[in-house]
């Protein structure tokens, strides 16, 4: 879901630099169509049948992610779905998407390496954790004082296990490091660090469900090491 929102993001600032494409607009509706078929299962499994019903996959998509805070963590996609964003006023409004660019690259980083680990060949994973140590520093001190020492704790040890060969495969404690910190990472982005008694429901359950995901990932990677 967060990656698909991700990519609808990506999509739509293409548009706005380069103008409609047949292709990119293709895969953008494609994308959406995905993605509300995926929250339509999530609602469903989760006990919520009710909320979907008599209910357009747009419309359940909206209320979605008004209701977790998703909205403003991927404003270009909650404009082109419809979405009425209550945002600062005057020259804070440029700032404030700027600052959610960042946040939202942040995040994309996170969740492909948290995608990544989990195959068998880790020899660009140096390269994008300095990626995401990069997008760590233009997140602003929220994230670099949190995360860049968390960082720098591991980065030789990563780049030179992902080094040795020309298939290299990282040290399950490298993994599970890995795993642990792009996971906080993706919640403090999402959730702004609340505690989870201070979230929203919605956006409580959509945090567990990440932390379930990306730690099912990671046991996942240890039986297939072992």
């Amino acid at each position: 879901m967060l990656n698909e929102l991700s990519r609808i993001e990506m999509f739509v600032t293409r548009i706005e630099t380069v103008g409609k494409h047949e292709e990119t607009s293709g895969e953008l509706n494609k994308t959406i169509a995905h993605l509300e078929q995926t929250l339509l299962a999530f609602e469903v499994d989760n006990g919520h049948a009710d909320r979907i019903e008599n209910t357009s996959g747009r419309v359940m998509l909206r209320r979605y992610m008004i209701r977790t805070g998703l909205a403003e963590m991927f404003p270009k996609s909650s404009e082109y779905l419809g979405i009425e964003l209550v945002l600062p006023g005057g020259s804070y409004i440029e700032a404030h998407f700027r600052h959610m660019s960042s946040i939202n690259q942040l995040t994309s980083i996170a969740l492909q390496l948290q995608n990544d680990i989990k195959l068998t060949n880790h020899k660009f994973v140096a390269h994008q954790v300095a990626l995401l140590y990069q997008c760590i520093t233009q997140a602003g001190p929220q994230f670099s004082k949190k995360y860049k020492s968390r960082v720098e704790e591991n980065f030789d040890a990563l780049k030179e296990a992902s080094s040795v060969s020309d298939e290299p495969y990282l040290p399950i404690e490298l993994q599970a490091w890995l795993n642990d910190l792009t996971t906080d990472i993706v919640a403090e982005a999402l959730f702004s660090g609340r505690p989870m008694s201070q979230q929203t429901p919605d956006a409580a359950h959509l945090s567990q469900y990440i932390d379930k995901v990306s730690s099912e990932g990671a046991e996942g990677g240890m039986v297939q090491a072992a």
